[in-house]
Formats: C-alpha cells, structure tokens, sequence
C-alpha cells in the first residue's frame, strides 16, 4: 500500500522514494506504484495532482485497492520506469494549493448553507467549476447571500484547520456534518469550532488561507439545489474578469454601473420597437410579393411554386401565410433543403401528406397539419428538386378524384 504523504503534510511538494510496481494501461501508457507519494489521486470530489516523477510528466492520479497509480506522459527518448528504481516525486504546487483552498472553502461553504438555510449537501464537483448540490427544493438571494456571508466571516476570523484519524463511534460522538460512508479508521477535517467532516483530500492549515469564496450563481438540479462557487485566486480572477466586463459596458452604453439595469431596459424596449416595426415590414413586404405572384399563378386553386437559395425559414412561412390568405391559393416553397407546403382555406389538398411523398424520394421527413406542413431532406440535390418533387405530388392529388 503506497504512504500517502499528502496526509501527513499537504504542503510537502516533492519526494524522494522507490518504484513499487510498474504496469501498461490500456491506452498504452505506462502507469508506476510508489513506495510513498506526494500526488493526491483524484477522489471525494477533488481533481488529481499533477507534477513529474524521474522527470515525467504526471497525468493522471488513480486509487485502486489502497495502491496509489501514477499515468505517466510517454517520453520516447527516456528509459522505462522499472521496479525498485530510485525516483523523484513533484507536485504542481500552484494546482495543489488551488485545490486546498476549493476543497477547504466547499468545506466551510456547506457547513454554511447547513446553517444558513438548512440544506445539507449530497455532492461536490471540483474542477474548472466548483459545484455543491443542495438537498433544498430551491435558494434565493437571500438564502444565498447568507451563506456566503457566514462562509467569508469563517474565513476572515482566520480558524485553525486540523485533520485527526479516529475509529467510527468516536467520529459519530464528534457530531460530524454527514454521516460517514466508509468504515474503520476515519480522517476528520475540523475548521474549528465550526465544521467536522470525514475527508480524504488535501486542506489548508487556516481558514484564512482560503481566501474569500464567491457564489457565482444557482440552478435547479435533479430535483435540488446545484450552486457554483469559487475560492481564493479563482475568486480573485473571477472578480476581476466580472469587473473588466463591467468596464466594457459601462464604456460601450455610457452609462454608470449603477445605471446599467435601466440602459439595458432602455435597449431593450427599443428592441421590442424595432421588432414590431420590422414585423409590420415584413408582413407588407410578403403581402406584396405574394399578390405578384398569384397574379401570374393560373386556377383554381392557385399554386405558386418557388425556390431561393437564401431566405430563412421564418421568412418561407410569413410568405406562405400571404400566399394562402386567399382561400384559392397553394404555396410550394423551398429555400435549402428546406420544403413548406400550405393551402388556403377551400383547396382541398393535405399539405402534410404532400410534404410527407416529396421528401421521402430524398430521404427526408417532415410533418405538420392539412392546412400547413414542412421538413426537410438534407440529401436532396437542390431546393429546386424538392419543389419539383413537391409540386409533381400536389397536381396527382389535386387532380385524383375525391
């Protein structure tokens, strides 16, 4: 069973010590055991360490069975590993303090919302985001600032941080905050006088070297609470780029930071605005082209059959709408591989079923009412073809007897 060093002192950030075991994965890297280890495998929520050992590149960290393997970069040019080979263990310091100041933080931050707002956190994920799930039907603002409030007060009065191994009864009779999951000999985490958790992973010495943590949002999940969160220099980072967007926008409307809330009411209403204005446009525009085109279709019914190379599919619709608003007209329109088919109100025609035989020669499928329908086929050569697919459907029908 490899020593794990990381529980003895997790600031320690190198060793030196002996291969145990080497062994070939199967994605062909080679994976090595240590006697004792300074990486921290990847568990409990935390990432694994990173570093080198005999001058590799770690890339991955995993426990199996008490034995702690290390994924090694495969270097051509260096000699294999082999077992009872002398080596040299380093951690990347900068993630390792990173992930003590995330894992410390989560720590005070459930014990937070436990206190705060009642809600006991089932799962912790650490990665590039932080997230704690919270067994709570919902949290608002309110709830959210109070834990964050209470989490940064933990932080700022600077407590000890202390890890104790004990036996079962005696971590139940320490009023842990969840139940362990593991028997025998437990680590315990202790921010003092605050937070007592059964944890595996690497902590920092005093609350104060968290650093402040962030909420940075909440959402449903999975029938609770998912919050985000940051600690420490992700927290510096984060408030930094908040403030540089910030700037950005205060600079681009013109407008104090206090005032953004109304500017961006300002843009949006005139938004609204030119949306409906535009709306009007449209309607027009497509009542025009469709009278130009009924004017020069021959019926009844009228079918107007077109194909483009451009239009967008919210703009195939607003003129088939105009094209049908006669109760003699038909509209076969295509743009892409993209089909719509409408009638007006006395053709009798099912456009989902002419939708339905025009692109099954391509492939395609579509679906929609008798009055309107559409699809597409991506296999289809050309708009053109779909049209002509369409159309040739549309005259059998109309002309079959009822």
């Amino acid at each position: 069973m490899t020593h794990r060093l990381f529980h003895d002192d997790a600031y320690r950030r190198e060793c030196a010590t002996q291969v145990r075991a080497v062994r070939r994965a199967a994605d062909g890297r080679d994976e090595v055991a240590l006697e004792a280890t300074v990486f921290y495998p990847a568990a409990g929520g935390q990432p694994a360490d990173a570093g080198t050992i005999a001058g590799l590149p770690v890339a991955d960290v995993r426990e199996e069975g008490g034995e702690i393997w290390h994924a090694l970069v495969p270097d051509p040019g260096a000699a294999p590993l082999a077992p009872g080979q002398a080596v040299e263990a380093v951690i990347d310091w900068a993630r390792r303090f990173d992930h003590m100041q995330q894992h410390t933080g989560q720590h005070i931050l459930s014990q937070a919302f436990l206190r705060a707002v009642g809600a006991q956190t089932v799962a912790v994920h650490m990665d590039r985001s932080c997230t704690l799930d919270l067994a709570v039907a919902a949290l608002d603002a309110g709830g959210a600032a109070a834990a964050e409030d209470l989490a940064n007060a933990v932080v700022m009065e600077n407590r000890p941080v202390r890890t104790t191994e004990v036996d079962l009864p005696e971590a139940a009779a320490m009023g842990l905050r969840r139940p362990p999951k593991q028997t025998g000999r437990l680590r315990v985490v202790e921010v003092d006088g605050f937070d007592r958790s059964a944890c595996g992973g690497t902590h920092v010495r005093a609350s104060g070297e968290v650093g402040p943590i962030a909420i940075r949002g909440w959402e449903r999940y999975k029938g609770g609470v998912r919050v985000e969160f940051v600690c420490g220099s992700r927290a510096l980072r984060d408030s930094r780029r908040l403030r540089e967007r910030l700037r950005a926008l205060t600079a681009r409307l013109g407008a104090a930071a206090d005032d953004l809330p109304a500017a961006v009411e300002r843009l949006a209403e005139r938004a609204r605005e030119l949306e409906r204005e535009l709306g009007v446009a449209r309607r027009a525009l497509h009542e025009h082209e469709a009278a130009a085109l009924l004017a020069r279709a021959t019926g009844p019914p009228r079918v107007v059959a077109a194909a483009f190379a451009d239009r967008s599919i919210e703009d195939l619709r607003g003129l088939a709408r105009a094209l049908t608003a006669p109760a003699d007209g038909v509209a076969i329109l295509a743009a892409g591989r993209h089909l719509l088919v409408a009638r007006g109100a006395e053709v009798s025609l099912d456009a989902a079923a002419v939708v339905r035989d025009a692109l099954a020669a391509f492939g395609g499928r579509g679906g929609g009412r008798e009055v309107a329908a559409e699809g597409a086929a991506p296999a289809a050569p050309s708009a053109e073809a779909l049209v002509a697919a369409a159309v040739a459907v549309a005259r059998a029908r109309l002309a079959a007897p009822p």
